[in-house]
């Protein structure tokens, strides 16, 4: 799905190999200068020295640019670096132009830095503020596009997936860019290059569009329209907002009525449910994730009347999650899209298989991490995670024994020898020395087929004996566990690296009812993702925030704190 980071750096080589050592090369592009004013760097000292006691009493997350800021200023010897008016002017273009990213040009002193390149500043405090804040402008921004501007460890403790960093010679780049003029060009390769991106950057752009031309108008509640030819005074009004989401061609022409078969009054041809019409709402279903049965009802209608100007914000909120992931996939993983409840395995860069799958519920949460697909387990017993174990397990066999019948269930102790249910003290305060055990099977919880993928969360992938839910279109039932619709085709996706394994040798190993696990030959990268806008074909699909987790990431997005020190710093 994403070019991997490191290739970025690969792209950038040519302007790379030109960059001299920081300390020579800063030195080169200002013997040649005038000496520095030095109230202008006795200014600029001091801004620095001020934004270094900033970054030491809070945790901005700046950290990291803010000691760029630094060692940019010391190579130059405090010498101002933007005295070239075209960058100048170009970087404000640059600010303005993030807006397409889904970043605010305010988070990089957009007003500021198109107000000294209107009116150069004339004093030196003001110089040097004005070149603080272009660098600190221009930095800000090539990380932001690189890695994103919300630190994901802020938004969940839990966040396990590496954040890219930047290349060992990244300083030589950041001189490279203000230097000699060259940030237009790395802005362009440091931003996610993939076409999910892309794709996101042009609906942000196209929904904006919709918003500030007054968006669609709301399709009013009423009856269920549920097949072709049925008359609706409401069609016209679904007509344009399938138009608008580009799931009905603009010029598809309406039919005139047929007043031949009645003597009654004709039905305006704009009312009748039409079989184009039909097909525009199967595809309007499947972009958003409900059941494609060309039904529109209350869930679709829903979806219809959303805002276009919260379509926009759901995609500036993924195209930030794009950019927290872009660099850390290989050519060869699994990847988990929790709100879409869809998995796919892709190998050397291409899609092999996609299926459905069924996460946690709400109030057990699927995580989102990284870890490794490590072995598979033909008929694997299910031993009980502790907090089912104390939330579920024991309160009900404390009501009922027959619980633990019901339920396959066996106590054992540590050593894993079977105890009789009769002898164990089900009340007591104490921690709880026994476990109970899940025979394996069809009607075991976990199936015929567990993807054993070691981590923390107690989580991994699995069949399930509740197949019916994947035929619903909302599929958030488990207890964080990852349900796979057709697991015995995952294996064997995973496992034709592994000799003499093919789907019926898997099928035929199952169907002997043992308990067997098998290492992976080579050991596959999993990925729990949570996407609520992606690239779907050439469109976007939409799916339902069901962990709650757009808004604390547009609010962090919308955050007007991300510059405040720097802009603090030079007060």
């Amino acid at each position: 799905m994403m070019v991997p980071f490191v290739l970025l750096w690969f792209a950038l080589m040519p302007v790379i190999s030109m960059v001299l050592p920081l300390q020579a090369y800063a030195a080169e592009n200002t013997a040649s200068r005038e000496l520095p004013d030095q109230a202008v760097k006795t200014y600029l000292k001091s801004y620095l020295d001020r934004l270094d006691r900033l970054d030491a009493s809070s945790s901005s997350g700046r950290i990291e640019i803010d000691g760029q800021l630094q060692r940019f200023y010391k190579a130059l010897d405090y010498r101002v670096a933007w005295t070239n008016r075209k960058a100048i002017a170009r970087l404000v273009e640059l600010v303005g132009e993030c807006e397409s990213d889904g970043l605010n040009p305010s988070d990089y002193h957009y007003d500021q830095i198109k107000e000294f390149a209107a009116n150069p500043p004339g004093s030196p405090a003001l110089k040097a503020k004005a070149d603080l804040l272009m660098t600190d402008a221009l930095f800000s921004l090539m990380s932001h596009l690189r890695s994103g501007k919300v630190m994901p460890r802020a938004l969940d403790s839990n966040w396990n997936l590496p954040v890219p960093k930047p290349a060992a010679n990244y300083d030589q780049m950041l001189m490279t860019a203000v230097m000699g003029s060259k940030f237009p060009e790395m802005i362009s390769v440091l931003r996610n290059p993939s076409p999910e991106y892309v794709l996101l950057r042009k609906n942000l752009l196209r929904y904006r569009k919709i918003a500030e031309n007054g968006g669609w108008q709301p399709v009013y509640q009423g009856p269920n329209i549920e097949k072709v030819g049925q008359v609706d005074k409401r069609m016209p009004l679904i007509r344009q907002r399938l138009i608008l989401s580009g799931d009905l061609a603009a010029d598809k022409l309406v039919a005139p009525a047929d007043s031949s078969l009645s003597s009654a009054a004709p039905v305006p041809s704009d009312q009748v449910y039409t079989q184009e019409l039909f097909d525009a709402v199967l595809a309007f279903q499947q972009s958003h994730g409900l059941s494609a049965d060309g039904i529109i009802g209350l869930e679709t209608l829903n979806a219809m009347n959303y805002p276009a100007e919260l379509r926009a914000d759901q995609i500036r909120v993924n195209l930030e999650r794009e950019r927290w992931y872009g660099g850390i996939l290989g050519g060869t993983y699994v990847m988990v899209n929790i709100p879409a409840f869809s998995l796919k395995y892709v190998k050397d860069n291409e899609v092999r298989w996609k299926s459905r799958v069924i996460v946690g519920k709400p109030d057990t949460q699927t995580p989102i991490f990284a870890a490794q697909i490590q072995s598979v387990t033909f008929n694997p017993h299910w031993v009980i995670p502790p907090g089912i174990l104390s939330k579920e397990a024991i309160p009900a066999i404390r009501k009922d024994i027959g619980y633990l019948a019901k339920h396959q269930l066996t106590v054992v102790d540590s050593n894993g020898k079977p105890v009789d249910p009769s002898r164990v003290n089900w009340y007591s305060d104490g921690g709880f020395p026994y476990r109970l055990v899940q025979a394996s099977g069809d009607d075991g919880s976990l199936g015929r087929i567990k993807f054993n993928m070691p981590n923390r969360f107690m989580v991994y992938m699995h069949d399930t004996p509740t197949k019916p839910l994947f035929e619903r279109s909302m599929r958030a039932y488990s207890h964080g566990c990852v349900r796979v619709d057709r697991p015995y085709e995952l294996a064997e996706q995973l496992m034709r690296d592994s000799k003499n394994w093919s789907l019926s040798k898997i099928e035929a190993a199952i169907n002997t009812g043992k308990t067997r696990t098998i290492p992976l030959t080579v050991k596959v990268p999993v990925y729990f993702f949570y996407q609520t806008a992606f690239a779907d074909g050439n469109k976007i699909g939409f799916r339902n925030d069901i962990y709650d987790r757009d808004k604390k990431l547009l609010d962090a997005l919308n955050s007007n704190q991300w510059g405040r020190s720097v802009e603090e710093a030079t007060r």
